[in-house]
């Protein structure tokens, strides 16, 4: 009798433990609803501030002596000029570092003019986020940090955006890069969707975290020189990259989680070169698309843990590679989901 008295009592402690627990969570849960709300009825609906932004890159031009004999005439086309001539047209800019944080909107990052500055133009709601631009000297040259920050409550926006589902979102940013800097770019895009263009920049390193959302990321035409290490992360959602063998990277390492993703392959790869690509794919359908004229090295692997995969990590036998055709050393493994490798007859850097 007395244990039995105990066991009830056991229970009934652990089961007014439960309900304590629950009516705290639901309690700060009520007071968190009630807080977002008011702060929204403060803010008021996310209203659309225009963006126009320039980072002045005039600065990482190296310095040159001054001498009047060697400024070329007015309206001369820079394009035609001699370095020996005019020592200033040979330089080149200096390197620097460039990351772009950026998240809950739509985003674009594309290939700006040559000679311009880092430029920002579009929208973004200026009562709920604010646009911050820095720069400082580091020791391997200039860095600089363009940010998209919330000034809101994770909750306030949640509620601005349930109250404004109709409306088109007011973060709507395209960010250019000038192609003839030699830029070291960290890119981190959350939430949303977001287009990454690269074709044609000079990279020196190159590091994307696409977090949740649609994201797009391609390489149209080369890059100005070849990429010696590039990483791409993509967590959750859909993300498809294509036109890799025109950023001609050395090392990838893709690491993608929750979702449908595509990796294509195509571009302008370089004859001889040789290229070590490390894919871990944690969930969802991943497609890989090959061109047949780029080798895939025998060293390659297709490591499934749990989950389906079609197609092989072989050249295809009725289409000969060429003997100084590109190799890639593919190391390709899924935790759980479906791998689809596809091989495509031409090398172009689209996906199909």
């Amino acid at each position: 009798m007395v244990r039995a008295k105990g066991g009830r009592s056991k229970l009934m402690s652990i089961a007014i433990g439960c309900f304590s627990a629950i009516l705290l969570i639901v309690g700060i849960t009520g007071i968190m609803v009630i807080w977002a709300g008011l702060s929204y009825r403060s803010l008021g609906a996310p209203t659309a501030d225009e963006a126009n932004l320039a980072i002045e890159m005039g600065g990482v031009l190296p310095p040159a002596r001054t001498d009047l004999a060697a400024i070329p005439p007015l309206g001369t086309d820079l394009a035609t000029l001699s370095s020996s001539e005019f020592p200033a047209a040979g330089r080149r800019r200096a390197p620097i570092r460039l990351d772009i944080t950026l998240s809950e909107g739509d985003f674009e990052i594309l290939p700006g003019p040559a000679g311009s500055d880092i430029t920002v133009e579009g929208s973004y709601a200026n009562n709920y986020y604010e646009l911050l631009e820095e720069r400082r000297e580091g020791k391997k040259g200039m860095e600089v940090s363009l940010r998209l920050r919330p000034t809101a409550g994770w909750f306030t926006r949640i509620i601005a955006g349930l109250n404004n589902v109709n409306s088109n979102h007011p973060n709507d940013l395209t960010v250019r890069i000038p192609p003839d800097i030699p830029t070291d770019l960290h890119l981190r895009l959350d939430a949303g969707e977001s287009r990454v263009e690269l074709g044609g920049l000079t990279l020196t390193d190159l590091d994307v975290e696409l977090s949740k959302g649609d994201f797009r990321l391609s390489f149209n035409e080369p890059l100005a020189e070849p990429l010696p290490r590039m990483a791409l992360s993509m967590k959750m959602g859909d993300g498809r990259t294509s036109g890799l063998g025109n950023a001609r990277a050395g090392e990838m390492a893709v690491d993608t989680g929750m979702g449908d993703f595509r990796v294509a392959f195509g571009g302008e790869w370089l004859p001889n070169s040789d290229s070590k690509v490390t894919i871990d794919h944690s969930m969802g359908d991943l497609t890989l698309t090959i061109p047949t004229d780029i080798h895939v090295a025998d060293d390659s692997s297709n490591k499934v843990i749990f989950g389906g995969s079609m197609g092989r990590l072989k050249d295809d036998k009725d289409s000969p590679v060429a003997a100084d055709a590109a190799i890639l050393h593919l190391e390709v493994t899924t935790s759980m989901g479906g791998v689809t490798v596809r091989r495509s007859r031409k090398s172009s850097n689209d996906e199909d």
